[in-house]
């Protein structure tokens, strides 16, 4: 099955867990960055420093990005695996991995946002290329170190595919979120009422983007794996 229609399918019979996993992991995040990006503006303002609170707020979006993905890139490997209590695996893998990720994630996104404020090119170049390191964190069970290397060569492999299914995701996203802004707009202009549902509806969209993603990660890595066994059988042939 093609791996969009496949993540379609894996949400919506799986989207209670899904969505637990993202109010206890997402919903606290999400918060958090909300309220310190409001701090670092309301400095920003006084200190007349717009740029600084801006790359804070890259930096902080992508960290965490970075971060919560490997919750749900494990709860779809555990269910195609037919592995028992896959929200717990999910749960296990985020608190036992997350501060490994959270680290490897302060080099990679300072590494991106740099590129991104310096050059534009660059930034996006390094967030593609080692975009894929947490899901094959998951799915090789090793630290995100000793996958980065795999990510890069995956990455230089399906550089178009990556960033394709990036513009999708964020066309998606941004479609959404302005149907919901102007569904609330049109009853209330309540500043909370926004707010809120800004955020509930990054909690149910986020679960999607990193299926999507998780699936087809590894349909990229079986592919690669068949490619190299298949290159040992020619060379012992």
């Amino acid at each position: 099955m093609n791996p969009f229609k496949e993540s379609v399918h894996f949400y919506t019979r799986h989207i209670e867990s899904l969505l637990i996993l993202s109010a206890v992991i997402v919903l606290p995040l999400l918060l958090l960055h909300n309220m310190t990006i409001n701090y670092v503006h309301f400095l920003a303002v006084l200190t007349g420093a717009p740029v600084v609170a801006s790359f804070y707020n890259l930096f902080l979006l992508l960290l965490f990005l970075t971060l919560v993905q490997i919750a749900f890139a494990q709860f779809v490997i555990s269910e195609r695996e037919g592995e028992e209590r896959p929200l717990r695996k999910a749960f296990r893998m985020f608190f036992e991995n997350g501060f490994s990720v959270f680290l490897f994630g302060i080099v990679y996104v300072l590494a991106v946002c740099i590129g991104l404020l310096l050059f534009v090119v660059p930034g996006v170049i390094v967030l593609i290329l080692f975009y894929l390191t947490p899901y094959l964190t998951v799915m090789k069970q090793k630290s995100p170190w000793q996958c980065f290397r795999s990510a890069l060569e995956m990455g230089k492999r399906h550089f178009v595919p990556i960033l394709g299914l990036m513009i999708l995701t964020s066309a998606i996203q941004w479609l959404i979120s302005l149907i919901g802004m102007a569904s609330v707009t049109f009853v209330t202009t309540s500043f909370g009422a926004i707010f809120f549902t800004q955020i509930l509806l990054t909690v149910l969209i986020f679960p999607f983007i990193a299926v999507l993603f998780t699936m087809y990660t590894y349909k990229w890595s079986a592919e690669s794996v068949r490619a190299t066994e298949t290159e040992g059988l020619a060379v012992e042939g």
